[in-house]
């Protein structure tokens, strides 16, 4: 990717929004061992035994966030985020732009980097061979201090066209009331169900893309 020239190099660029759903939440019933999950890595979640044992070593270590795949112990922390984000670059490795869109993009991108040794280290990119901007989505920017409205706003930074940055509240929004049936669940199961859940949900956004496009060009060509 570094032979594209800068005004070309935008094409290649990897869109990553972060957010947590806190309506998803799973009751203590059942285990790993009783109720294990049948995909294991292969759909949306994120392989367990490694992700908590990382947990299990640094849970007490670092500061919880204020405000993923992968399941929250009580609350955000920027551990459950640091492993989930570069769990999904890894594959993204060749690409050199990336834009990471979270609601506290502001406070976590802070030391991000000295607490990328915590990772594994067939993760850990290379910070200065990439160009990496942190954003705050359009609809959670304006509660921030000001300061935070020009240092992390989708509208002063090229390449990004219109952008929003809130795309998994939507996908929340689909897969919000399924919560009722998965906080019964053991926890293969719920995986399971989630897994089935959003492969539906990124099945109609595909089949719909056509129609996506042609709406926004429409609507984009009189303004």
């Amino acid at each position: 990717m570094s032979n594209f020239s800068l005004v070309s190099r935008w094409l290649y660029t990897l869109f990553i929004a972060i957010d947590a759903n806190f309506r998803m939440k799973r009751k203590a019933v059942s285990s790993d061992t009783a109720d294990p999950g049948l995909r294991r890595r292969w759909a949306y979640f994120i392989e367990e035994m490694g992700y908590k044992s990382y947990l299990s070593k640094l849970l007490n270590e670092l500061q919880p966030l204020p405000c993923g795949v992968g399941d929250l112990q009580k609350g955000e922390k920027y551990i459950n985020m640091d492993y989930l984000v570069f769990s999904a670059l890894r594959i993204f490795a060749p690409l050199l732009v990336f834009k990471i869109s979270y609601d506290i993009a502001c406070q976590w991108y802070k030391h991000l980097w000295s607490r990328m040794v915590q990772v594994p280290k067939v993760w850990h990119i290379n910070p200065t061979s990439k160009d990496v901007t942190f954003l705050v989505p359009k609809f959670h920017l304006p509660t921030h201090v000001a300061e935070c409205h020009w240092l992390f706003s989708f509208n002063l930074v090229r390449g990004v066209g219109r952008t929003d940055g809130e795309a998994p509240e939507r996908g929340w929004a689909d897969i919000n009331p399924t919560a009722s049936s998965t906080k019964e669940m053991g926890p293969g199961s719920r995986h399971d169900t989630i897994d089935d859940h959003f492969g539906d949900w990124n099945w109609k956004k595909v089949i719909n893309l056509g129609i996506t496009i042609l709406t926004k060009i429409q609507e984009a060509v009189p303004e």
